[in-house]
Parts: structure tokens; C-alpha cells; sequence
């Protein structure tokens, strides 16, 4: 099976919510505005409750408590708001294509520690909207929950057995891609914005992350989160080619800061997000 296949899988087992594409439709409909959206979320009281969750979350560290949906969207603006629906619904999606064969535990906590890294090290970058990055993070690795459940023998041939290989150089050799260029398939079936899918596409290829600073940023918070969700023993940061670094501007400093941000976070995070 080649990736679409598994991503069209995918989009058999799991369609977004409505909400998620009216929410795109007003965002790139320029006459709706935050309060518009605001609206619309609060129309449904579960997820307005657990977005609210997610926006005091250590995600935003917000000085004081947002209480409701039109303050959340003040503060945040209507593409974090969007980012959070997305974030949510990704659990959702997450229970439906996942499979016994599946450490779920050792995914969720990958999944969550690249979110974590990523939109740290964004923010301390000083790149605009950083809480995307988290999304990023969180859907990366989406398609290794499909092919687990469509191909288990050859997704647990994709399992690295010790540090010395990347899961990406597996994936590579046996399924002829990666889980990150299968996910981003399925987020293009989804609908999702270009530069979700696009940035996801080029994750684990080094040269890319070179010349594009939000794809090096989430190759090395993809990398340093498999690290840490797999117990390396070794120091996360010096696993990374300072190379990538150099080229994108960005300090192999930040990424110290991140590692120990997310280690403080990643449980309240799983507790959160993952019943695991």
C-alpha cells in the first residue's frame, strides 16, 4: 500500500466535525470575525468546556484564568482558537484509528512531547502563532496509528530496537515513506491549511529543515520527543545536527529550555489529553 492508500483510509474511518470546516470557512471568509466564531463554538457546551481546559493549560501560562469562549478568542485570536479545536479533535481521532497492537502510551507521549518542544522553542524564536506548532507536534505522527491497525507486522517492523536508527529511516526502507508524509496526506483529505500539511511533509528530511525555519524547528522537536518518550539515556539536544541550528538561526539553547519546559508539563498534558 502506498501512503495515499493508508490516508484514504484514514479519511473512511474518521471525518472532521463539522465545526472544524466551518471554523476554516470563516477564517478565510475575511467578513467573520473572532466574535463570529466565538458564537459558533459556544454553541456546543462540551467542547466549549474542554476548550476552555486546553487555553489554561501550560500551553499559554495566561496570568488570569479565561473563563469563556469570547475571552479565549480576545486573547487568542481565531486561528489559536482554531489550532485548539483541532487539538481537540485529534483525540477523538486518535480513539478511532488506534489499535491493539499499538503502544499508545509511548504515542501519546511522543505526540505530546513534539507539541510541547515545538511550540516552546517557536515561541522563544519569536515566531508569530506559536501555538500551531503544538497542533504540528500533535498530528505528525498520526499515520503510524492507521498502518498499526491496517499493516501491524509491518508497522512493528518500523520500530526501531535501540537509538542507533531513527524510526524514519525504517519507515523509509520498508514502507517506502514516512509516517509524517502519510500524515500529511490525510490532513490534505482532511482539509487542513496547506501550511499544516506542507510543514508535516518535510519533517524528517534534514536538508529541507535547512533552508525553512518551521520545518527545522519541528525536526528537531519530532527527533528530541522520540528520544525522550522512548527513555534515551543520552542528552536529547546532542542528537541533533547543530548544522540545522546554524542554518535556520536558531540556538541549540532553546532547545535545553524546551526539554525541560516539556518535562515539567508532559504529565499535566497526558492528563489532559490521553487516558493512558
Amino acid at each position: 500500500m502506498q501512503a495515499i492508500d493508508y490516508a484514504k483510509k484514514a479519511s473512511t474511518s474518521f471525518a472532521l466535525p463539522e465545526i472544524c470546516l466551518r471554523i476554516r470557512e470563516m477564517l478565510d471568509d475575511h467578513q467573520s470575525d473572532g466574535e463570529d466564531i466565538g458564537n459558533l463554538v459556544s454553541l456546543d457546551p462540551s467542547l466549549t468546556s474542554k476548550l476552555l481546559k486546553l487555553a489554561n493549560s501550560p500551553l499559554f501560562r495566561f496570568r488570569s484564568q479565561v473563563d469563556n469562549i469570547a475571552k479565549a478568542v480576545n486573547i487568542l485570536g481565531g486561528e489559536a482558537l482554531y489550532n485548539l479545536v483541532m487539538a481537540e479533535t485529534a483525540k477523538d481521532a486518535f480513539d478511532s484509528l488506534s489499535s491493539e497492537h499499538m503502544d499508545l502510551k509511548r504515542f501519546w507521549r511522543q505526540s505530546l512531547y513534539t507539541g510541547l518542544l515545538a511550540k516552546h522553542v517557536a515561541k522563544l524564536a519569536r515566531i508569530r502563532g506559536s501555538e500551531r506548532f503544538f497542533l504540528l507536534g500533535l498530528l505528525h505522527n498520526l499515520a503510524e496509528l492507521v498502518i498499526t491497525k491496517e499493516s501491524p507486522e509491518l508497522a512493528a517492523s518500523c520500530i526501531p530496537q535501540d537509538h542507533s536508527v531513527m524510526p524514519f529511516e525504517l519507515q523509509k526502507n520498508i514502507l517506502g515513506f514516512t509516517y509524517p508524509q502519510c500524515s500529511s496526506t490525510i490532513l490534505q483529505l482532511w482539509q487542513l491549511p496547506t501550511q499544516i500539511s506542507m510543514t508535516i511533509m518535510h519533517i524528517d528530511d534534514e536538508e529541507y529543515a535547512m533552508g525553512n525555519k518551521e520545518v527545522a524547528i519541528m525536526h528537531v522537536a519530532s527527533k528530541v520527543a522520540y528520544l525522550l518518550a522512548t527513555n534515551y539515556s543520552g542528552k536529547p539536544e546532542e542528537a541533533i545536527n547543530p548544522t540545522i541550528f546554524a542554518s535556520v538561526d536558531l540556538d541549540a539553547e532553546l532547545l535545553v529550555d524546551a526539554i525541560t519546559f516539556s518535562n515539567q508539563e508532559i504529565n499535566q498534558m497526558m492528563s489532559i489529553f490521553s487516558p493512558y
